[in-house]
Order: structure tokens, then sequence, then C-alpha cells
């Protein structure tokens, strides 16, 4: 693929469904592994983990949405491949505007402690950093298969890694 034609609609499909696997990964690290201590506080506006369980499939369909959602903006935004530089930031801008939103909106009316609010919300950065760069690298790769594979090896690893993390924790 030449930098100087856009994607074509094929190519921005893929880079999204792999964006979004990798949003899963990402969350999973932190959610399941890194801060899963916090989702076992005692908090009343927080659901029993039970039926936190048993609503996964919801949270992964929202990243599903919001994925679509940047990725829809980044390619009006960049019609060629972009530089470095403008994909950090457009990436920056978005995950702290979208963020602090969230963490703003969420603070003004439901009742958790604002450092699980501030958490949840860095996690958030982090994965719209990641969904941004991920939708960049694929959609302008010169080796669509390499990239996918180099990208699902990544998932895997973020799996691994959480599940070691899991571990560890568990037996501190």
């Amino acid at each position: 693929m030449q930098s100087d034609q856009p994607p074509n609609n094929k190519r921005k499909i893929i880079a999204i469904l792999i964006a979004w696997l990798l949003f899963i990964g990402v969350d999973f690290l932190f959610h399941a592994s890194i801060f899963a201590s916090l989702w076992t506080d005692n908090i009343p506006a927080i659901k029993p983990l039970d039926n936190l369980a048993l609503l996964i499939p919801a949270g992964y369909f929202s990243f599903l949405l919001l994925t679509i959602l940047i990725g829809y903006l980044f390619f009006r935004f960049f019609k060629t491949k972009p530089h470095f530089k403008g994909v950090a930031k457009f990436g920056l801008i978005f995950g702290a505007l979208y963020s602090l939103s969230n963490l703003s909106g969420l603070f003004s009316y439901v009742a958790i402690p604002l450092k699980q609010l501030v958490l949840f919300n860095l996690v958030y950065f982090i994965e719209i950093i990641v969904l941004v760069l991920s939708i960049n690298h694929i959609a302008y790769s010169t080796n669509l298969k390499k990239s996918i594979g180099f990208s699902f090896l990544i998932f895997i690893g973020l799996l691994i890694s959480g599940i070691v993390v899991q571990n560890i924790f568990q037996n501190i």
C-alpha cells in the first residue's frame, strides 16, 4: 500500500477490529489483573462480581462502539498516512478529552471513590492511545498479514501477562 493512498474500506474494518481486540487485551491486563482488587472493594455503586462477570460482553460491545467512533474520526482526519507525531497527538488529545469527560461526568453522579474513577479513566486513556496507534499501524501497513500477526501476538502477550499478574497477586 502506498502512503499517499487512503486505505480501502476492508483495511479500515480490519484495522478497527484488530484495534478492538487490543483494546480488550489491554483492558484484561489492567482490570482483571493489575487493578483487580479495586473491583472487590465494597462500593455500593459497583455491581456484585457475579453480575459484573455476566456483563463483560456488554462492556466489550461498548469498547467496539468506541473503537468504531475513534476509527471513523481517525480516517476522517487522516486521509493519507500520517506522521507518528500527528497520530500520537490525535491519540493523546482524544484520550485526554474522553477520559477527563468520563471522569468528571461519573464523579458528578456516581458514588465511586475518586481513586477508582481516576484509575479506571487512566486505563481508558491508555486504551485509547493503543487504539489509535494500532488503527494507524494496521491501516497504513505495507504488509497487512505481518501486521495482523504481530497484533495477535501482542494480544496473546497481554492475556498471558494478565494471567501471570493475576497469579502473582493471588499468591502474595
